[in-house]
């Protein structure tokens, strides 16, 4: 296949046209050895090298997890395999340089960049203090990746979730590190999936620092797993997020700190009006009876529509009904370099959904709602 070649000095963009809101990173293998204080390095994640692959091992999960799928965007099918040696993937996902090439080929211009397998490892670990040091490890190293290009590399930083404190703290540390565009949250800051007002404090150093947060797919506590066969990956990927608003809309989080902005990331979004109506709906019926004493200030849809922006990869009926979702609540992305994603043809797939849509509410979806709300080429 023909690929265009990079430009020569492609580290810098002042015209965004492209932004993946979800890409997604590959941790090098020795990013929390080389990182955290020798006592904690045999207990951190870890790579090693099989017969049949490349695999990370984890404290808390039996066995070597191989990643291969998230690392074979354009490969050929025959191709996209879990168990992989790292020779044979793109080296982008550990070096930025090479990533800036890999954006070139897709014509993407920047991206919000997540963490990979490893990740719920160090997230479900429940020894507070290796936690916090793994956090900060994976951090130090995010904002070392993207200051090669903050233009086009946008780190989201881990929160921790050991322990309200830590976490204040380690967002406070982190929200002036260079190439920082916003927070991931994974699990709640104080330990477990269940909003508790005990997080307040996060949520106020989150407000004062004034970046978005992203939950990316769902909240969880659970160590990561080897993918299995007859299970469909991404087709249940908006079940927490619906709950999950709610959670954040009753809990009073967005009354209390109304400059929260959440990015609800791989979730897509055709679903939203929907569930907006019905939220509405069923408000009204129960707030005089069942809601006796948590009454909203406004209906659940007008939190919604002012506090959460979706990121879809592929999304034919959100993009008809884009209207009642909000044009500008809207993120593309591309997943790269997972399986699903569509490199180095993501402008084909983008011109077939996006057939008829007038250019500014195209350009909207596709660039400007994420150069807003990571702020991508202010720094």
């Amino acid at each position: 296949m023909t690929l265009t070649a990079p430009t020569k000095d492609n580290r810098s963009r002042t015209d965004y046209k492209l932004i993946s809101a979800d890409s997604h990173l590959t941790e090098p293998g020795d990013l929390w050895t080389s990182r955290v204080d020798k006592k904690y390095r045999e207990r951190v994640p870890h790579m090693v090298h099989l017969d049949e692959g490349a695999a990370w091992v984890m404290e808390g999960v039996p066995q070597p997890i191989a990643f291969g799928f998230t690392v074979c965007a354009g490969n050929r099918p025959a191709d996209m395999r879990d168990w992989m040696h790292i020779d044979e993937m793109r080296s982008g996902g550990w070096d930025p340089s090479k990533r800036l090439e890999e954006l070139d080929l897709d014509r993407v211009d920047a991206e919000v960049l997540f963490p990979n397998r490893p990740w719920q490892a160090v997230v479900a670990n429940k020894d507070a203090e290796l936690h916090l040091a793994m956090m900060r490890a994976y951090n130090d190293w995010l904002s070392e990746y993207c200051s090669y290009a903050p233009d086009r590399l946008g780190g989201m930083a881990g929160i921790p979730n050991r322990g309200v404190a830590e976490a204040v703290a380690e967002i406070e540390r982190v929200g002036a590190l260079p190439g920082i565009v916003g927070f991931n949250l994974s699990c709640y800051p104080h330990g477990d999936a269940v909003l508790s007002a005990d997080d307040d404090p996060v949520w106020a150093a989150l407000e004062a620092i004034g970046k978005p947060v992203a939950i990316h797919v769902s909240l969880g506590d659970a160590m990561p797993f080897q993918l299995v066969a007859n299970k469909l990956p991404g087709t249940v990927h908006f079940y927490d997020a619906p709950g999950r608003m709610l959670e954040l809309i009753f809990g009073g989080v967005l009354d209390r700190f109304p400059g929260l902005r959440f990015a609800m990331t791989e979730v897509d979004c055709g679903w939203v009006p929907y569930f907006v109506d019905q939220a509405n709906d069923n408000y009204l019926r129960h707030e005089k009876a069942t809601l006796v004493g948590k009454e909203l200030a406004r209906l659940p849809g007008d939190y919604i529509r002012d506090f959460f922006w979706f990121s879809f990869i592929t999304d034919m009926y959100g993009i008809e009904n884009r209207h009642r979702i909000g044009v500008d609540r809207m993120l593309w992305s591309n997943d790269y370099p997972h399986i699903v994603s569509d490199w180095p043809y993501s402008w084909k797939s983008i011109n077939a959904q996006f057939a008829g849509v007038p250019a500014d509410e195209r350009q909207a979806i596709l660039a400007g709602n994420a150069q807003s709300l990571y702020k991508f080429g202010t720094a």
